[in-house]
């Protein structure tokens, strides 16, 4: 879960990361906002293998600082000059640090372990997430995060 290639959710559908510009201070917001402890490797040229589908973000300059990529400066969504033989990947120290709290997820009640209720912990505590406003876009990414496609 703290290391692989580095995709990131727009206008609902996963796309890549292209690794022109990407640095060891992209990679330490990624971990942080993962709550995946502190970055260790930068990696480049899809060393995690190829994506598919969009190119999102390219020449992503980031302090080190923000709380999520997206607070970074990047080209314009989907403008880039890469192929996927460019995918950004980033490995992390998979330890949670301290500052972090990051959700966890889970399926229960399911005939399947990717089908069921979604619980979500908090403070160590699991309960149920309120349905409003949850769409489709938001079900791809719990079933992303979770592994079941």
């Amino acid at each position: 879960r703290c290391a692989g290639r580095l995709e990131v959710m727009h206008e609902g559908q996963w796309g890549t990361v292209c690794s022109y510009g990407w640095d060891i201070k992209g990679a330490t917001v990624v971990c942080r906002q993962l709550g995946c402890g502190s970055a260790l490797q930068v990696l480049w040229n899809a060393d995690f293998g190829r994506g598919s589908g969009p190119i999102w973000l390219s020449a992503v300059n980031c302090r080190g600082t923000e709380t999520d990529l997206s607070e970074c400066s990047h080209e314009e969504w989907g403008k880039h000059y890469c192929g996927h033989g460019w995918d950004s990947g980033v490995v992390c120290s998979s330890k949670e640090s301290a500052r972090s709290s990051p959700l966890r997820f889970r399926l229960v009640n399911g005939s399947t372990a990717c089908s069921g209720r979604v619980e979500m912990q908090v403070q160590g505590t699991w309960g149920t997430l309120c349905d409003s406003r949850w769409d489709i876009s938001d079900a791809h990414v719990l079933c992303h995060q979770l592994n079941c496609g």
